[in-house]
């Protein structure tokens, strides 16, 4: 199925009112079809639009597509995300080899074996939050009261960034994930929370603990490998991305299960649900958007190329 320029569907498309959590029924249409479509975002270009988990992965996979903020035509999905790329770059805007190297330096603390390490201290953060929301008043905020403390709590630890600021970063983190944010709330937004892990990062260079931010502090920025600008927007990124996508899933997995119970019950105690229909309702906490480079590649029936040969613009997969 194609588009005509003039048929396009606008992107993000508007969600059901009945239950804004749904995605929305155009983009579940779009998934049925075994092919890719463009559409129209915000800033009038025409971005190819890929939905199928097989497309999504190969494109992702695929070293032609790119990751890069900085390229031209790079399918910003807002005018807030457009200005707040602009300002905190990090690895995860990056190609290789400059995303591998940068990536490097902060995957030991979250491999597997140390993550097992530290279920019996997310256990009792949990455990003791789960006490207190049932101890006070009825009813609860969820999100307030255990969904956003859990993972705060847990990537403080990691990153060794004080609890008692988390009013901060989660006030600055809301504006910057927020796709209505206008851009210059993005940008005060991003360079608050940069001069806040650079004065972090400066304290831990002089006062090293056993903490991630010292770890980066004294082998990478003492060292020259990142400079402390580059170190406190990797700073921002896992404090952000390590409590918001949680918070969010936590909530939207709590909501899942409460309409639709019965994965949870048939699951054994301690383990993951399996059972699709648990997650199906689930939205993606941060959408991918990449754009392609040259040459171009067939994908659902289409090839996408990395220059319109009509207009001369770059053809841009996302989700």
């Amino acid at each position: 199925m194609s588009h005509a320029p003039d048929d396009l569907t606008e992107f993000p498309m508007p969600r059901a009112a009945r239950c804004p959590f749904d995605p929305p029924e155009a983009l579940r249409a779009r998934q049925t079809e075994a092919t890719l479509s463009r559409v129209r975002i915000w800033d009038g270009s025409t971005p190819w639009l890929v939905t199928r988990h097989d497309q999504v992965r190969a494109l992702l996979a695929d070293p032609r597509v790119s990751s890069d903020v900085t390229r031209s035509g790079f399918p910003h999905i807002s005018p807030g995300s457009k200005a707040g790329s602009e300002v905190r770059r990090s690895f995860i805007n990056m190609d290789d080899p400059e995303h591998s190297r940068m990536r490097r330096m902060v995957t030991a603390p979250f491999a597997i074996r140390k993550m097992q390490a530290l279920r019996p201290e997310v256990q009792r953060i949990a455990d003791d939050l789960i006490d207190d929301l049932l101890a006070g008043p009825k009813p609860v905020d969820l999100v307030q009261a255990f969904a956003l403390p859990v993972p705060s709590l847990v990537i403080c630890a990691l990153l060794g960034v004080p609890y008692a600021d988390h009013g901060l970063f989660q006030r600055h983190t809301k504006v910057l994930v927020r796709r209505s944010s206008a851009p210059e709330d993005v940008s005060a937004a991003s360079a608050a929370l940069t001069d806040y892990l650079d004065a972090l990062l400066a304290e831990k260079q002089a006062h090293p603990e056993e903490d991630l931010l010292s770890d980066i502090a004294t082998r990478q920025v003492a060292t020259g490998q990142l400079t402390r600008q580059q170190a406190a927007r990797m700073g921002v990124l896992l404090l952000a991305a390590g409590h918001e996508t949680t918070a969010n899933m936590i909530a939207l997995g709590t909501l899942a299960l409460l309409r639709e119970p019965g994965p949870a019950r048939r699951a054994p105690r301690g383990r993951r649900p399996q059972d699709g229909r648990c997650r199906r309702r689930g939205t993606p906490a941060l959408p991918e958007h990449r754009a392609q480079r040259a040459p171009p590649r067939r994908v659902g029936g289409h090839h996408v190329r990395g220059r319109d040969d009509q207009g001369g613009r770059r053809h841009r997969p996302g989700r």
